[in-house]
């Protein structure tokens, strides 16, 4: 994973922890106007590095189910589906 990648995929995943964090507090009645304000910043900034990243992605889309080069399916187990018989 090159460089801007990795820095991207850091950030998304921080985002992803924020977002659980902000959804536990507010079914707590626990989170602050502040909060609310920050995290909307947070996301704000987000969503720029993500269209930052698109733009500078090749144009077109990959065929549906092709992976890009040096990546990996995230789960390659087998399904549940796969393993019920027909009994």
């Amino acid at each position: 994973m090159s460089r801007p990648h990795t820095q991207l995929s850091v950030f998304l995943r921080r985002g992803e922890w924020m977002l659980s964090d902000a959804a536990f507090e507010i079914g707590g009645q626990r989170y602050t106007a502040t909060q609310c304000r920050d995290t909307a910043t947070v996301l704000d900034e987000l969503a720029a590095a993500l269209r930052q990243h698109a733009a500078a992605l090749p144009s077109g889309e990959l065929p549906t189910g092709e992976l890009p080069p040096d990546s990996t399916p995230a789960d390659s187990t087998p399904t549940d589906d796969a393993n019920e018989s027909d009994a």
